[in-house]
């Protein structure tokens, strides 16, 4: 028959092992609180007037996200980035006006990932960042960018851009800590998904503002700018400054830094894009199409149809034809 002292024994020893496991637990939260702290203090320090700022790594940025800029292999930051980060970072408003092409996606994403790694942002925080992109292709393109520079973060990402029903996406969207959306799906589920939390709501940003007020969503962004906290950081980024942007700005946007790299250039787009068109009968399109994608077996191309009929009916079409390169929908 086990003595008292060999019963006790175990007893001991677990309660060892938890006490040990404590303050392991406690000496993790004092040092990302200290990594925290020695972040912050670097960004409030930071001046950009007298960094070097042709490196990303001369950014105060948090490990994670350092991390996935340089396994993105984006080293150089171009004009719109080396002046939104900075200020971004700092938690000011941005007005941002810059070519297509110019790197504006890189310019919102890398404040996003560091205001909800500084906010120290966990999965029952709710939404804590909000992208609105003008059309779903740009959406899919920003979303992309998110999971390669964010690989490295814990944060859960989703994309809402229609297609599935909305209580498929509304089933994903209570444990989202970035959603990247368009606006009239966006405004749908505020409406109807009764999970979804905005009211901790960190950080907003619009994308392509210009393309998003041409298209007709003003209303819908309007009404959806309503359902969101008013403290909270706004970025607005477009290739134009219209006078319905500047309306949008007013709405949104509260004593923002105003930052144009282009603001003398002729066109929105750079100058050494080259764009062509060719006009082709209504009974002549798909073979047109399938003779430029022959022509260019090792280039990616984005092929843009006006309905989702039509892309699907092109799509099949190319799939029995096989013109030799993987073929995807969006």
């Amino acid at each position: 028959m086990p003595s008292r002292m060999e019963k006790r024994k175990p007893q001991v020893q677990s309660q060892r092992q938890n006490r040990q496991k404590q303050d392991a637990k406690s000496l993790k939260r004092k040092r990302e609180q200290a990594s925290l702290e020695q972040l912050q203090d670097a960004v409030d320090q930071f001046d950009p007037q007298t960094a070097d700022m042709t490196k990303f790594s001369s950014l105060p940025l948090s490990p994670p996200t350092a991390s996935g800029i340089e396994a993105s292999h984006f080293q150089t930051p171009t004009d719109i980035q080396a002046r939104a980060i900075p200020a971004a970072l700092k938690g000011r408003d941005i007005l941002g006006a810059a070519k297509t092409g110019s790197g504006k996606t890189l310019a919102f994403l890398v404040p996003v990932l560091e205001k909800l790694y500084r906010s120290q942002w966990a999965e029952y925080d709710g939404l804590g960042a909000l992208v609105i992109s003008p059309t779903r292709e740009l959406a899919v393109q920003t979303f992309q960018v998110l999971t390669k520079i964010g690989r490295f973060h814990s944060f859960s990402a989703g994309l809402v851009i229609g297609g599935k029903s909305l209580k498929e996406e509304a089933e994903r969207l209570g444990r989202m800590s970035i959603l990247i959306c368009t606006p009239g799906r966006m405004l749908q589920h505020l409406d109807s998904t009764s999970g979804l939390q905005v009211d901790n709501l960190q950080i907003l940003v619009l994308d392509e503002a210009d393309r998003i007020m041409d298209m007709g969503f003003k209303s819908a962004i309007d009404a959806l700018v309503e359902h969101l906290p008013r403290e909270r950081q706004t970025l607005l980024f477009s290739a134009t400054q219209s006078r319905k942007v500047s309306d949008l700005s007013r709405l949104s946007l509260k004593d923002p830094e105003y930052i144009a790299v282009h603001e003398s250039a002729a066109a929105s787009t750079p100058e050494s894009l080259q764009q062509h068109y060719l006009v082709t009968p209504l009974a002549s399109k798909l073979s047109t199409l399938y003779g430029f994608i022959k022509s260019n077996l090792k280039s990616k191309i984005l092929v843009f149809f006006s309905s989702g009929k039509q892309v699907r009916f092109a799509f099949e079409t190319m799939r029995h034809l096989r013109p030799g390169v993987p073929l995807i929908i969006f």
